[in-house]
């Protein structure tokens, strides 16, 4: 058993369902502008960590997802393409909810103070450099 998974059987129901959650809203993140993929998919990592080992293993050593969650962890944060995807999805879905949906201009305001907050989160972030081609 690993030295994360919870000994309660309840507690590991709990974080596997959490876990099955946020890997559907992750999927649900990579067809739909706006939601973000990266945060569900490290958050569902998270959660098979503590209630589901081979969840944990498949989720890690994933083609797409393992790549993204290992560098995380290993503090060699995001590409130069995911900072962008990610400022530009922010950006369009704060704009597009602020115009279409807010009526209240303190709300806005708050929202849009959120949407730099998160921008200025992924930007500060390190870039991770990726190795030239062989050639």
């Amino acid at each position: 058993m690993s030295d994360k998974l919870s000994r309660s059987r309840v507690l590991r129901v709990v974080y596997t369902a959490l876990g099955l959650l946020f890997l559907v809203l992750g999927f649900v993140g990579v067809g739909v502008l706006g939601i973000p993929t990266f945060d569900f998919i490290l958050l569902a990592a998270f959660f098979f960590a503590m209630g589901n080992e081979r969840l944990h293993q498949w989720i890690i050593s994933h083609r797409l997802f393992g790549p993204m969650i290992s560098d995380y962890r290993g503090g060699l944060g995001f590409t130069r393409r995911m900072k962008i995807t990610g400022v530009v999805a922010v950006v369009a879905s704060f704009a597009l909810t602020i115009g279409l949906a807010i009526r209240n201009p303190y709300l806005g305001v708050g929202m849009a103070a959120l949407a730099v907050s998160i921008c200025w989160y992924i930007v500060s972030r390190p870039t991770k450099r990726l190795e030239p081609a062989a050639v």
